[in-house]
């Protein structure tokens, strides 16, 4: 099971399962201490990457799950709190301004460059792409639904996606992916494969990214895709 789908059914159990748990010594509690400890990690761990932030201390974090589990009188008053709330939510604000602009920033260097390549091409968009292989099969259009092997990168490298890793071709209609997907590839034939460089408003734009996501918002991201069948 990857980590995705092991982090998804964790949350689902902590919902599910919440403080209804057996006193502790019942049988039914757990079959072993060490299982005790590995399910209370899963969940800290879940928490934990639920709450990060650029500005958490992460010490006074825990000292306020540790109070919190043990019922006990919070270190702060309510409105002293409340402040430091807000305080944080405007120091994350600023963290984020600050990481989109350096990826825009980033993304715009790389894309100014990589487009001077010969083997480069840049369409009206913004969007650029590289053909590794050309099919001679049919081209999709935006009603398409594909099925495709691909691979997501961020300008450093580091693969974040890979349906190559999984074994398994993703399939999925071109009107419900991000719009460099949609713009690229209805410019490729069937067996082809090409990469793609899609610039940041053709991607996830500057919003948000999930907790412990590789790249951040405002990044441009590159995918080699390959284009195995229109399915419809």
């Amino acid at each position: 099971m990857n980590s995705s789908r092991f982090l998804a059914l964790v949350c689902a159990t902590v919902l599910l399962a919440g403080c209804d748990s057996a006193a502790p010594g019942d049988a039914a509690t757990a079959e072993s201490d060490s299982e005790t400890a590995v399910g209370s990690y899963a969940r800290g761990l879940v928490l934990g990457r639920q709450a990060q932030s650029a500005v958490l201390d992460a010490e006074s974090f825990v000292a306020g799950v540790r109070a919190g589990i043990a019922n006990g009188d919070p270190q702060y008053t309510d409105e002293e709190m409340q402040a430091g709330l807000a305080e944080m939510g405007e120091l994350e604000m600023a963290a984020t301004r600050a990481e989109t602009e350096a990826n825009i920033a980033a993304g715009q260097a790389f894309l100014a460059s990589n487009g001077e390549r010969a083997e480069v091409t840049e369409t009206a968009s913004g969007l650029q792409y590289e053909v590794l292989v050309e099919g001679e099969g049919e081209k999709p259009v935006e009603t398409s639904v594909v099925r495709v092997h691909y691979r997501g990168t961020t300008l450093d490298g580091e693969t974040f996606d890979a349906s190559y890793d999984r074994g398994d071709p993703a399939e999925f209609p071109l009107n419900r992916v991000i719009d460099g997907w949609t713009e690229g590839l209805q410019l490729m034939s069937v067996g082809s494969k090409y990469k793609l460089y899609i610039p940041q408003e053709l991607a996830y734009k500057d919003g948000p990214q999930r907790p412990g996501s590789p790249f951040g918002p405002g990044s441009t991201l590159i995918f080699e895709v390959e284009l195995l069948e229109i399915v419809s």
